[in-house]
């Protein structure tokens, strides 16, 4: 029987959002409960949500984040699993899983980056580490970070779903990066070009990487692009609808193997102050 095993990893400090640790808490208790899927909680130091954390080579918390990618990878070497489901914190929490899984799988294996952001910034355009992450995983991004993956990818691996406009600087790296994209603004990927990509490349294996920002904050609110208070964002926000993701992962289903999925960037600002306000009454106490 193949292992697979569950990662609730509460890292907040690549987004520099503390909520990201209470949404990788729920999305723990949401997702389907599975008894022969043991799950590992990895240790990430908390925060109040007024914490600031300092830079390093451009990088926020860059020193954090490099010991909190060690703890899980250790774990994930230690557990040597088949699969691997990851409970995000922030995107950057896909960069151990993903690495591991390619030393295992090989050629096999394509990456499909559900996101509306490509994540391949680097710190001389950017300054939090998960707009990094895929960066990382081609061999680029944060030279920090990128000399950790044992395993890097290649451009033909990667296939965007849900892709906004990226940014000029994204667009020039990814004019450096030769790493083709479709801006999916009015129409996401449909599923049939999603399984006809996997068939040309020979991909048995595909790991997924859901960021819940792929979705349109109109339908689904608990997003980066729907924190309460702020009104102008860096970037631009998710056109995806649930159902959309629903036959995305369909698609892939029907034609590979996934062995590993991340779930990252659930910000469920409306539970937060709920649970807040709820901490105050003395009834509780």
């Amino acid at each position: 029987m193949k292992k697979t095993i569950r990662l609730k990893i509460a890292q907040w400090q690549g987004g520099n959002k503390p909520t990201y640790a209470f949404g990788s808490q729920l999305l723990a208790w949401l997702a389907p409960k599975n008894l022969e899927q043991e799950e590992f909680t990895i240790a990430i130091p908390t925060a109040s949500d007024d914490t600031e954390l300092e830079k390093k080579n451009g990088v926020v918390a860059q020193p954090t984040l490099l010991k909190n990618l060690a703890a899980v990878t250790e774990k994930i070497i230690t557990e040597k699993p088949d699969k691997i489901i990851t409970l995000g914190g922030d995107c950057l929490v896909s960069q151990a899983p993903f690495d591991y899984l390619h030393g295992k799988y090989g050629e096999k294996l394509g990456i499909i980056w559900i996101d509306s952001h490509p994540d391949i910034s680097t710190p001389e355009i950017y300054y939090h580490e998960h707009a990094m992450v895929l960066g990382n995983l081609l061999g680029h991004g944060d030279p920090l970070f990128a000399e950790k993956v044992q395993h890097p990818y290649g451009i033909k691996d990667i296939l965007f779903v849900g892709l906004q406009e990226p940014t000029a600087d994204e667009k020039v790296i990814l004019a450096e990066l030769n790493l083709p994209y479709q801006v999916q603004k009015e129409q996401c990927l449909q599923p049939e070009k999603i399984r006809e990509w996997i068939k040309q490349n020979n991909f048995t294996k595909t790991v997924i990487h859901f960021d819940l920002d792929v979705l349109d904050p109109a339908i689904f609110k608990s997003l980066y692009f729907t924190e309460p208070g702020v009104s102008e964002f860096p970037s631009e926000s998710g056109k995806m609808s649930l159902k959309e993701v629903g036959e995305t992962m369909a698609a892939i289903q029907q034609e590979s193997e996934i062995v590993g999925l991340t779930i990252a960037e659930y910000l469920p600002w409306d539970a937060e102050n709920l649970k807040k306000l709820l901490q105050s009454f003395d009834i509780f106490s």
